[in-house]
């Protein structure tokens, strides 16, 4: 299943490259983005065609390869914006010159897929059940643990063979994040980060590496984003919230999650949504994010304009094509206030006008 999603999004990056190609000319100023896999396939598939299609002078390229590699190469100053979903820390900030801004894109729910085919309705899952399976503790699909949560489902007596990230990946960060809320284990013992030393498990690259894990593996369990897991025809399983009510992911449960945590949102959007309160709310969400540094002066004028303009493209028209790539759009006071932030980009202290 998840082989028609991989080719899905190769065809993408190719068709938007060929697009370029046709649309541009030997004037047209190329911008380079890289990071987040979270957001490929709405940047790969949707955002980058049908902006050049409607910007013939301006190119854009994203590789998805990892929020951490994104970062990296922000910092590296070899990039001209990168997609992350993990806000950059303080460290990371100082590293990259001190000033960069964060603009939340888009928002999307992180969702427990796993391959039993002979489980035919979602299990349900708590936090602490992942923790413990993550910690190598719970071993076994028919374990006591998962029996007690889903009673009347014949589970099958196999390994739980589980998936993780082996990059650098915003979608890690939310995930141990997660983690961290809900298991003291999990807190002392692994912790929160862009990557970890995972206690049990096989690595894959990207959301895409993680989906080909579950996809050849019965028993196969692991974390990914919403759109992978829907457009790669995963199951999904159903989460206990915060409150202790069963949540199935959804672009409604997402958006009660934002709107438990968006009265306390800081001015520079560093913000996780993970394990808020609420009837409603979806425990494991978080905005994946633009980054950029608030000064361009370390590439061209053109650049920076085209830079500029594509992000602003992408918080304004392309925010339409959020709910058919199963992501949740920026609502009109977010983006309001995320616009503002990019306002403040300057070119070698200079207004971009």
């Amino acid at each position: 299943m998840f082989r028609i999603l991989r080719h899905g999004l190769i065809a993408a990056g190719v068709a938007a490259i060929a697009c370029a190609g046709l649309a541009s000319n030997a004037r047209a100023v190329e911008i380079q983005g890289a990071g987040s896999t979270f957001v490929a396939p709405i940047m790969l598939k949707k955002w980058i065609p049908a902006f050049m299609a409607s910007h013939p002078n301006i190119k854009v390229d994203y590789q998805p390869i990892g929020s951490g590699g994104g970062i990296n190469g922000l910092i590296n100053k070899t990039i001209n914006f990168c997609g992350s979903d993990a806000a950059m820390t303080n460290s990371q900030i100082n590293s990259a010159g001190g000033h960069v801004l964060h603009m939340p894109e888009v928002a999307g729910p992180e969702v427990m897929s796993y391959n039993l085919p002979m489980i035919h309705k979602p299990l349900v899952m708590t936090g602490k059940l992942i923790a413990d399976i993550y910690l190598g503790k719970v071993t076994r699909w028919n374990s006591p643990e998962i029996a007690k949560l889903n009673p009347g489902v014949k589970l099958p007596d196999i390994h739980i063979l589980v998936a993780h990230r082996s990059d650098g990946s915003g979608t890690t960060y939310i995930f141990t994040g997660y983690l961290c809320k809900v298991s003291n284990a999990w807190k002392t013992q692994v912790g929160q980060s862009t990557s970890v030393q995972w206690p049990v498990g096989r690595g894959g690259k990207g959301n895409p590496g993680v989906a080909a894990l579950i996809d050849k593996t019965v028993g196969g369990l692991g974390y990914l984003e919403y759109a992978y897991a829907i457009l790669g025809h995963f199951p999904t399983a159903t989460l206990i919230n915060r409150d202790g009510y069963k949540i199935r992911p959804s672009i409604p449960a997402v958006i009660a999650a934002q709107k438990a945590v968006v009265a306390n949102l800081p001015a520079d959007f560093r913000l996780p949504i993970i394990n808020p309160v609420g009837k409603r709310a979806y425990p494991i969400s978080g905005f994946t994010y633009l980054i950029v540094d608030r000064d361009l002066g370390y590439m061209s004028k053109a650049k920076a304009k085209a830079t500029v303009e594509f992000i602003h493209w992408v918080l304004t028209k392309g925010q339409s094509y959020a709910k058919s790539m199963q992501y949740i759009k920026l609502g009109a006071k977010m983006r309001r206030k995320v616009l503002a932030q990019l306002a403040k980009v300057t070119w070698k202290g200079q207004a971009l006008d």
